[in-house]
């Protein structure tokens, strides 16, 4: 059998593979994550404008990235989607085939095990960036208009399904087609052809998807820039977080050595190093906001992928294919590590973790391993097959086990009927699964409403004739903040424009239900003077009945470089409350300068439903802001109060 002829076969065996290791779509499910794409299925639905409606990191085609269909898309639309990145994947290995000839079939091995069993590496967006940066690398080396074509359909799949990646995807696309036109590897006449095709494209999918794209950039640069300061949370372990760095610095190294061998062909090389720099820091950046198992072990998979790019675009590289080895070896003990933490360093929970969390459960419960061998049909193509074919977007509200946490009682739903819904401060699934009339606001969990501009669209929400009818609402506590400093506008909108009506008693929680009241105002603030003072210095809190205080708190010079490199250093308040006691809550800054409350202790749910029938709560009587990274702070900064007029 001729060399030709198996490549063909592996590409047909990877090909089946790649439709074995991925599930085509998902069904809704309760948590914080579902819940934001059960919101964005609804937002579809209800032909929501993003931008203005609708403000999060995913777009119109966000779906895409979730699998969570909304109700009139066919599941097709996913498999068209699948091939169209299975297609990228096959073309790339035949690239590494023709480069390694005859031991193309190492290179078989490798795309195997790079590749799957995960079926993208990362998630999805960063899976279309990287097929970006290779298109643009592949133009850069044969002159290809197939190239140029095709980073115009990953840059606009990337700006509607994750935005504030879909910018740096335009950006770096922009400047890549001005560097080719003064590197003379593309006509100005062909940029000109191309960019114009790009806007066309562009402006013709917002017209179809519903975007305003002024609002929706917008909208994206203020979630981006207040991101770090409200996700960034160590999940892992102090020494578990150390040794990955150690694993990832001595990766970066092995690359770095492999470069420097190659000095003579930097100039020539440079433009491949950039882009592959930057895909690396963003996907660094990606995993180590919130430095959780899956992020890391995301950004490990991504490592060996853009080690193919230098091992298949270097010129003058020697032993690249000897790189790209390494640092395969190292991140499989990388990703290894991960699962084992996830384990939590049990080996039976370990081996589990290889099998489908349905089978595992299975053969934990009868105690039998025979059990294990259904993942033969679930990961097969027949599973993914029979699973694009028996969709029914109804069968989201078939589940009985998540109905009864989620299907809210026959009298409350009867006071809701067909009046508009909207829920604090994330659990979107009870609006999902009691398929109520949605009206969100913006920015549609409280979590990321977390700067003064975010929790200020909120506010214009919930205080204007568009407001929801309904808002079922309670206090869940987020990565040690105070629950109620988040989405300010939104919680105080409760107190002064509608009325608790009713308490829901659900299986996992307390909800509170709110009625709007017949007129709706906006909030009245009153700002007191304006003062200055220090970090770690108490501030006493002025006796008024409602509150609210306002600090500019700025990162020094090297609390600014933590922020873009890694994390940025963490702010605290020790809140002082009367009779002695006091309370910590980590407070980024860009929700400090919108306002926290600071005339009332409310944490819990019992003092949320005080604070919103205007009951008294426990008083504050002084706020301290520090952080044990003293170095990445001003220790100065401005403050006021902010009295609600009544």
């Amino acid at each position: 059998m001729s060399s030709t002829a198996k490549q063909n076969y592996f590409f047909l065996l990877f090909s089946l593979l790649f439709f074995s290791t991925n599930e085509p779509l998902v069904y809704a499910s309760v948590g914080i994550d579902p819940s934001w794409t059960e919101s964005l299925a609804m937002a579809i639905n209800q032909n929501f404008l993003f931008g203005k409606d609708f403000i999060f990191n995913y777009g119109p085609l966000g779906y895409l990235n979730t699998a969570l269909l909304p109700a009139g898309v066919s599941p097709f639309v996913l498999f068209i989607f699948h091939l169209f990145i299975l297609a990228n994947y096959l073309f790339i290995i035949k690239l590494v085939f023709d480069k390694l000839k005859e031991n193309w079939w190492k290179a078989a091995v490798s795309a195997v095990v790079i590749l799957l069993p995960w079926g993208f590496f990362a998630d999805v967006t960063f899976t279309l960036f990287y097929f970006l940066v290779f298109w643009l690398l592949y133009v850069h080396q044969s002159r290809s208009a197939l190239g140029l074509l095709m980073t115009i359909v990953l840059a606009v799949l990337i700006f509607y399904i994750k935005v504030n990646l879909s910018l740096i995807a335009y950006g770096l696309f922009l400047l890549s087609l001005v560097y080719f036109v003064a590197a003379r590897i593309v006509s100005w006449k062909a940029v000109l052809f191309i960019t114009t095709l790009l806007g066309i494209a562009t402006f013709s999918f917002s017209l179809l998807l519903n975007v305003s794209i002024p609002d929706y950039l917008a909208a994206s640069l203020k979630i981006i820039d207040a991101y770090q300061d409200g996700q960034a949370v160590n999940i892992l372990r102090l020494r578990e977080i150390g040794f990955l760095l150690l694993l990832e610095f001595i990766i970066l190294g092995i690359v770095l050595f492999y470069i420097l061998r190659n000095l003579a062909y930097f100039k020539q090389n440079f433009y491949l190093y950039l882009l592959s720099a930057l895909a690396w820091f963003l996907c660094f950046k990606q995993a180590h906001t919130a430095t959780g198992h899956y992020n890391v072990f995301g950004f490990f998979l991504f490592l060996p992928v853009l080690a193919v790019l230098l091992f298949l675009f270097s010129k003058g590289l020697k032993n690249g294919a000897k790189m790209v080895f390494w640092v395969l070896v190292l991140q499989i003990v990388s990703t290894q590590y991960v699962r084992l933490s996830m384990a939590n360093y049990s080996p039976k929970q370990y081996a589990l973790s290889y099998f489908p969390n349905a089978v595992a459960s299975e053969a934990i419960e009868s105690k039998s391993p025979f059990y294990l061998l259904k993942t033969i049909a679930q990961k097969s193509p027949v599973h993914y097959f029979h699973k694009l074919l028996t969709y029914d977007y109804q069968n989201n509200f078939k589940n009985s086990e998540i109905n009864k946490t989620r299907i809210l009682p026959k009298v409350v739903l009867e006071t809701i009927g067909e009046k508009s819904v909207d829920i604090m401060p994330w659990e979107i699934s009870y609006v999902f699964f009691n398929k109520l009339n949605y009206n969100p606001r913006p920015i549609i969990q409280t979590y990321q409403a977390n700067s003064d501009w975010l929790a200020y669209k909120n506010e214009e929400k919930y205080t204007s004739n568009s407001a929801p009818d309904i808002v079922l609402a309670n206090l869940h506590g987020y990565r040690e903040q105070n629950p109620l400093w988040m989405d300010k506008g939104a919680y105080l909108s409760l107190r002064k424009n509608y009325t608790l009506t009713d308490t829901v008693e659900m299986p996992e929680e307390e909800i509170y239900l709110f009625e709007k009241k017949a007129n709706i105002k906006p909030i009245a603030y009153s700002v007191l003077e304006n003062q200055k003072s220090l970090l770690d210095n108490s501030i006493p809190i002025p006796s008024y009945d409602l509150l609210y205080f306002h600090a500019d708190i700025n990162y020094s010079f090297f609390g600014k470089i933590a922020r873009l490199f890694f994390q940025p250093p963490y702010l605290r308040c020790t809140v002082s409350y009367e009779g002695g006691s006091e309370e910590q809550f980590r407070i980024p800054p860009p929700i400090l300068k919108g306002g926290i409350l600071a005339s009332q202790r409310v944490v819990t749910n019992e003092e949320f439903a005080r604070f919103v029938q205007e009951q008294e709560n426990k008083k504050i009587v002084s706020l301290t802001f520090w952080s044990k990274f003293k170095w990445g702070f001003k220790s100065n900064f401005d403050y006021h109060f902010e009295k609600i007029i009544q």
